[in-house]
C-alpha cells in the first residue's frame, strides 16, 4: 500500500515485494470451504480437490490487488513452487518478475539419532488460532475426523491442542472425556518430540506450512490432506506432477516424495490414514526420513540464498530495462490506477489528526 512512498523517495531503488503466500488464492479458497459448513453435504457442495484446483478471477478484489502489488514491484518474493507456476501461466506474470523463496530450514540435528516410534505417543496438532485455516482445521479435526481415530486407536489416545490467539470456542474444545486436551501457547517447538503424530488435515489455505516444516525438523511425520501438502513435495519443488503410481486419493498409498501421508480428502480417508501412520512402526519411520530428506532438498537455506541473490543481482542489472518494457506496471502507476496510495494518504492524515504518532 505505501509502494508509493519507495517510488517517490527513492525513485532507483529496487522495489521487492515478499509476498508469502498468495492472498487471494487463500481467500477464495475460504469462500468455497464455507460451504462445508452449511449443513449436509450435496453434490454441488465443493470437495478438497475442487477447492485445490480453485484460481480466483478477474472479479475477485484482492486478486486484482496482489496482481497490481507483482506488477508495482520489481520482483516478487514467492514462498510455494506451485504459486509460483500458478502466477506465471494462470495469471501470465513475466517470469523475471518472480523467484522462489520457500523456507529457508537450518540442518535438523535430530537427524542423527532421531527419538524413535516407540517413545512417541499420541497426537498433535499446532498454529496460530488467528490463522482461519488453521482453526478450521481444528473444528474439523475434533468433530468428526477425531472420534473416528479414537474409535480404533481405543480410550487411550490423546490429541493434543497447541496454538497461540485462540478465540473461546478454541478453548472450548478441550474435552479430556473425549481425548482432546488443549494446551495453549507451546513454550518450545521440541514438544514435538514427544508426539508421534502431527495431524495438519487442511481443507483450504496457500503457501506452504511451517508447522510441517518444523514437524520433519523435529522428526514426526504428519497426516494431512493435498492441500496441506501442496507445494511441499519433490515433484512441486521440479515444477512438475506427482508420479502417477502415488494414486492421491488413496491415504494408504505412500507418497514417496513426502514426508507421511497426505491423499486423504474425507474424514474417514484422514482418520484411516492417520491411524496406520500411528500404529505401523516401520511406515511411520519410513516417513520420518522422508521428512529430514525433504528438509534438505526443499529448504536448504544456502542454495535458496544464492538462487535469490542472483535474482536480485539480475533485477538490478537490468532495472532500466525491465521498467522500460514494463507497461502494465507503469500504467498501474498512473493518476487514475492510484487508490491504494490515496487511501494510505488518507490514513496518515487520519491518524495525524487524531494524535497518533
Amino acid at each position: 500500500m505505501f509502494s508509493f512512498r519507495v517510488k517517490d523517495i527513492l525513485p532507483d531503488a529496487l522495489r521487492v515485494l515478499d509476498m508469502q503466500d498468495v492472498h487471494f488464492l487463500r481467500e477464495g479458497r475460504q469462500i468455497l470451504a464455507k460451504q462445508f459448513d452449511g449443513g449436509t453435504p450435496t453434490r454441488t457442495t465443493p470437495t478438497i480437490e475442487d477447492i485445490l484446483k480453485h484460481r480466483p478471477d478477474a472479479t475477485f478484489p484482492s486478486l486484482l490487488r496482489e496482481l497490481a502489488s507483482i506488477y508495482r514491484s520489481d520482483l516478487t518474493l514467492v514462498c510455494s513452487p506451485v504459486e509460483l507456476t500458478m502466477l506465471r501461466e494462470d495469471y501470465n506474470i513475466p517470469s523475471e518478475l518472480l523467484v522462489l523463496a520457500p523456507f529457508f530450514a537450518p540442518p535438523s540435528p535430530h537427524a542423527a539419532t532421531p527419538v524413535p516410534w516407540s517413545d512417541r505417543h499420541h497426537f498433535l496438532m499446532i498454529g496460530n488460532f488467528r490463522h482461519p485455516p488453521n482453526f478450521d482445521s481444528v473444528r474439523w479435526t475434533c468433530k468428526e475426523i477425531w472420534p473416528l481415530i479414537r474409535k480404533k486407536l481405543g480410550m487411550s489416545a490423546e490429541l493434543h491442542l497447541y496454538g497461540s490467539y485462540a478465540p473461546q470456542a478454541a478453548a472450548e474444545l478441550n474435552n479430556p472425556k473425549g481425548g482432546i486436551y488443549y494446551k495453549g501457547f507451546a513454550p518450545s517447538l521440541d514438544i514435538m518430540l514427544q508426539y508421534r503424530l502431527c495431524l495438519a488435515p487442511l481443507r483450504y489455505g496457500a503457501g506452504l506450512k511451517g508447522k510441517i516444516v518444523d514437524s520433519w525438523w523435529h522428526g514426526l511425520p504428519v497426516c494431512t490432506t493435498v492441500i496441506g501438502s501442496e507445494g511441499m513435495t519433490s515433484a512441486d519443488a521440479r515444477h512438475s506432477t506427482s508420479d502417477s503410481s502415488n494414486n492421491p486419493n488413496n491415504p494408504n498409498s505412500v507418497n514417496k516424495q513426502w514426508g507421511g501421508l497426505d491423499g486423504g480428502t474425507t474424514a474417514e480417508e484422514i482418520a484411516n490414514g492417520a491411524v496406520l501412520l500411528y500404529t505401523e512402526s516401520q511406515l511411520w519411520k519410513e516417513s520420518q526420513s522422508r521428512g529430514f530428506v525433504l528438509l534438505a532438498e526443499l529448504y536448504n537455506a544456502e542454495h535458496h540464498f544464492d538462487a535469490i541473490h542472483h535474482a536480485i543481482e539480475n533485477a538490478k542489472e537490468e532495472l532500466k530495462s525491465r521498467r522500460s518494457r514494463g507497461y502494465v506496471g507503469e500504467m498501474l502507476w498512473s493518476q487514475q490506477m492510484r487508490a491504494t496510495e490515496y487511501f494510505s494518504r488518507w490514513i496518515e492524515l487520519k491518524e495525524r489528526r487524531s494524535g497518533k504518532p
